[in-house]
């Protein structure tokens, strides 16, 4: 009885076990394609903005339906997509897709609807859907509308390439503003309209909810005209140039401010290249300069050899110093800086100020972009030997930007040749700096940066 009991378990569960096994058994089908019974888009044209309704019916008598997968395109951009779950031996499927008016986009285009409808097999059938034209909107009229201020009519200045300019205004070198087809009776947005706003980091069509455009050039003296591209979506603001310094006074151009600190004057101060500049209140230029920035010609005048830009300038009122550096949002490759210990300004009374911080210019030094991949700044530099390894005090690195980023945007001076006694460290956690290693000195020295040759080359110059 035990025994029978035994073999019956056993037959059970080898029954179980080949049910199981039929239950994985794959299905197939003999081999057929999906058809398009119907495919259509309903609209044969339509307008940048507008949607077009797709109606898709599919069969497959023999092999059920899996996906079918939809891309949408315009001028070779896809500009939709989706895969749609399909059951069964038929289905039917509706859809709505925008067709955006964004950049670039031509008059007259082919919207393009691809569909590819499979079965659960794996076999495809494709089809192409380009009986709708997309227009451009009809632009009649275009008003430059300020958030605050007058509002000023843009004209077509360029038909083809759709082009359209407003002059005559008279801002400050910023102005936030929108763009728009209608007015209403006070002369501002009439939001029935085609209006451009600010769309990610650029321009684009936008509603009540949308933010405005914002143009800035600290070239201009102020802006007092607007370029429009309807066709890329660009913007670009016009107007008088800031003519390059010719005089500088640090009494009367600069205002006091406190870093640090410590007592300074500063301000932004646009300098031109070969200009020079004639100072007041500095009593001897060649300590009072930065060198990588001037080229003293007198008693009281130098010209400024770095590019032309608007600069912060700072000058140090106890160390009587003037401080050159690119606005803050300058990066490379305009701009390159330094940071670390063991430096301070090529000026007498020399001393270290530096730290491996961005708090002020005593931390910090600019590097001049004095040709493509070449950069150069010149500091007071100390030395000595720190500790058994033989890494000095100096130590420094250079960065794409005044401020942290990632390892990413810094340069590792350890894939450099380096200018002896000076090397590149590969330590963890320092690696890339720039070391005065175990030998103890100071002076001033110009260090160049060249990306193209691979080299830091380190000069005393004092």
């Amino acid at each position: 009885m035990k025994f029978a009991y035994k073999t019956l378990l056993v037959t059970v569960v080898a029954v179980l076990l080949a049910s199981c096994k039929d239950d994985r058994v794959l299905v197939t089908y003999p081999e057929s394609y999906p058809v398009f019974e119907k495919a259509l888009v309903a609209e044969a044209t339509i307008t940048y903005g507008d949607s077009i309704s797709l109606e898709v019916e599919i069969t497959d008598d023999v092999t059920p339906l899996s996906t079918l997968e939809v891309l949408v395109v315009v001028n070779k951009e896809v500009i939709g997509s989706e895969s749609i779950r399909t059951k069964g031996n038929t289905a039917s499927v509706n859809r709505k897709y925008g067709i955006p008016f964004v950049a670039n986009r031509p008059d007259n285009e082919l919207v393009k609807v691809y569909l590819s409808s499979i079965n659960v097999d794996g076999y495809t059938t494709d089809l192409i859907l380009e009986n709708t034209t997309a227009r451009r909107p009809v632009i009649e009229e275009l008003w430059f509308v300020p958030t605050a201020g007058s509002t000023y009519p843009m004209t077509l200045l360029d038909a083809e390439n759709l082009v359209y300019k407003s002059e005559g205004m008279n801002f400050g070198n910023t102005v936030s503003f929108r763009m728009a087809t209608k007015l209403d009776k006070f002369k501002k947005v009439d939001w029935s309209g085609l209006v451009f706003g600010k769309v990610g980091d650029g321009v684009g069509v936008i509603d009540q909810s949308g933010d405005p455009l914002t143009s800035s050039e600290p070239s201009l003296v102020g802006i007092s005209q607007m370029t429009f591209d309807a066709l890329a979506f660009t913007i670009e603001p016009g107007g008088k140039l800031l003519e390059p310094v010719t005089s500088l006074d640090i009494d009367g151009d600069l205002s006091p401010l406190v870093m640090a600190s410590t007592d300074f004057r500063g301000g932004n101060i646009y300098f031109g290249k070969g200009v020079e500049v004639t100072f007041t209140g500095l009593t001897n230029l060649t300590n009072n300069l930065a060198p990588d920035y001037f080229e003293v010609t007198g008693d009281n005048t130098a010209v400024f050899v770095g590019p032309t830009a608007i600069y912060k300038a700072y000058y140090y009122v106890d160390g009587n110093y003037l401080y050159i550096e690119p606005l803050p949002d300058v990066i490379y490759p305009e701009a390159m800086w330094v940071c670390g210990t063991g430096f301070g300004r090529p000026s007498a009374p020399y001393e270290t100020t530096s730290s491996w911080n961005w708090n002020s210019p005593f931390d910090y030094a600019p590097a001049v972009r004095i040709a493509d991949g070449i950069y150069q700044v010149t500091i007071f530099g100390r030395n000595s030997d720190e500790d058994a390894n033989g890494f000095g005090s100096l130590d420094f690195k250079f960065f794409f930007k005044r401020g942290w980023w990632d390892a990413a945007h810094e340069i590792d001076a350890a894939k450099f040749t380096v200018t002896e006694p000076f090397f590149g460290r590969t330590d963890e956690g320092n690696t890339g700096n720039i070391n005065g290693g175990p030998t103890s000195f100071e002076g001033v020295f110009r260090v160049t940066l060249d990306e193209n040759a691979k080299t830091i080359t380190i000069v005393q110059t004092n």
